[in-house]
């Protein structure tokens, strides 16, 4: 038995692989849900994705409130995609267009390479609806905006808009 195998099978692995490897397989996960779902219900299957990761993103939202001690400013909101960026292993850019408007772009993201590699993009299915749930339920009064979606040759322009509650 190799010297890897050997330590793999007593548990020791090294942080970064066990990382790699997690990511990897929520990646794949990911995909493939969207991938069965749409083959099988079509539609109805994509709407049902697109309420699992809504649902999961609201979780996560409460848990990074109170893990990470987030408040519910937009500059939060961000934090919290800039999190999961670094946990999914994404690269991001966000660049400040006022006050109340961030936009990010996405140099690499991972989950859009494992699209393309399946040869149809479900970021409206997957991605999108997480995110979106993240930005509301850290930072009420912020919205998500997509003004430029993905395409098969690049990645997403994604934005979180602060809008006041003209009702006070």
């Amino acid at each position: 038995m190799g010297i890897m195998k050997t330590a793999a099978v007593k548990g020791i692995i090294p942080a970064g692989n066990k990382v790699s490897e997690l990511r990897s397989n929520l990646g794949r996960l990911m995909t493939e849900t969207a991938i069965v779902m749409e083959e099988r219900f079509g539609k109805d299957g994509l709407d049902a994705v697109a309420e699992v990761f809504q649902r999961l993103g609201h979780e996560d939202a409460i848990a990074m409130k109170e893990t990470l001690g987030l408040g519910n400013t937009l500059k939060d909101a961000l934090d919290a995609w800039i999190v999961i960026g670094h946990v999914m292993g994404a690269k991001m850019k966000p660049r400040w267009i006022s006050d109340n408007r961030v936009e990010t772009d996405h140099p690499y993201c991972p989950q859009h390479e494992g699209f393309l590699k399946k040869g149809k993009l479900y970021c409206e299915s997957v991605c999108w609806p997480y995110v979106s749930a993240v930005a509301e339920g850290i930072a009420p009064g912020v919205t998500m905006e997509v003004p430029k979606p993905a395409t098969m040759d690049a990645t997403c322009t994604k934005a979180l808009v602060y809008s006041p509650d003209d009702s006070d």
